[in-house]
């Protein structure tokens, strides 16, 4: 297991630093090998008892909450969400970004701090969180498998990569 390294990935995979990667796909790297694995969507997640959370459901009320985002590249504070709320006419406070989704429900858990995390992760923690829908924010995003053409044709990728795609769709 390797951390993501987004500017990294095509390069990592060609290399053979890393065989395989579980993201969303890169436009500008058509040059991969892909398969779907499922599309998803955010929810917005707080501390149990949080006073503000139900204001993440207008773009308005969101903007307000301080949030923690998630920057796999470290140190980026906007996201494909911020266009979205740009062209709604608002902008976020963001007071901390986290490199991975995973650690977020601890730091949303104790503090008024929120984030968006994908719906996904947090459906067998949802007890543990104050969590919302946004239904301002339609976008949805897909996540995929994603690998170099080197390894396409390797029995062994292609047994890990279909039991993954397996595990997923259940």
């Amino acid at each position: 297991m390797h951390r993501l390294s987004p500017t990294r990935l095509a390069q990592q995979l060609g290399d053979g630093d890393v065989d395989l990667a579980i993201a969303t796909p890169d436009a500008g790297q058509a040059h991969l090998r892909t398969r779907h694995l499922f599309e998803e969507s955010y929810i917005l997640i707080g501390r149990p008892g949080h006073p503000r959370i139900a204001e993440g459901a207008t773009a308005a009320g969101f903007a307000r909450l301080e949030q923690v985002i998630v920057s796999p590249s470290g140190g980026v504070f906007s996201t494909p969400v911020d266009v979205t709320l740009e062209a709604l006419g608002h902008s976020r406070v963001t007071v901390a970004s986290a490199a991975s989704f995973l650690v977020v429900p601890s730091i949303v858990g104790s503090s008024d701090l929120v984030a968006l995390v994908p719906r996904r992760l947090m459906r067998d923690r949802l007890a543990e969180v104050a969590w919302i829908d946004v239904p301002w924010l339609p976008e949805r995003f897909q996540v995929e498998l994603i690998w170099h053409e080197r390894t396409h044709g390797h029995r062994g990728q292609q047994w890990i990569r279909d039991l993954i795609h397996d595990l997923v769709a259940r």
